[in-house]
């Protein structure tokens, strides 16, 4: 929230933006987790993969938004696709690894998501300052 506050001054409304992640990730579960479950042949750790890259990217594109309508395309991707991280995570670590370690799989897909979370905005802010 400091982030639009300082790039698009302290009138914009900023809750916008999480109300944007949370119904686009509602929207994601629903999409993602039907496609999962009834589309013949749907690939759930391609899904994985693909939401988890995109995920990655978006939160790295955050500092590279100028226009608060890019900021809030971004979110909208963001929640979307933490919608299908989210939804299908759960039966892929059972299929993978079966009922007595699903949480030891869970906790290492969360902890490989954080490093991009968490590293990807300054990386990009940074690179952005260079230019």
């Amino acid at each position: 929230m400091n982030h639009v506050q300082e790039r698009f001054g302290p009138d914009t409304n900023k809750e916008i933006l999480l109300l944007c992640i949370g119904i686009t990730s509602c929207l994601g579960r629903f999409i993602f987790g039907s496609v999962a479950d009834f589309v013949k042949g749907a690939n759930k750790v391609f899904l994985q993969v693909i939401s988890f890259l995109i995920i990655g990217v978006m939160s790295m594109m955050i500092p590279l938004c100028h226009i608060f309508g890019g900021l809030i395309a971004v979110c909208l991707l963001m929640g979307l696709f933490d919608g299908c991280f989210i939804c299908i995570m759960a039966p892929i670590a059972f299929e993978l690894v079966g009922a007595k370690d699903v949480s030891q799989a869970i906790g290492f897909l969360l902890g490989l998501m954080s490093v991009p979370m968490v590293a990807g905005p300054p990386i990009a802010g940074k690179t952005e300052r260079q230019d």
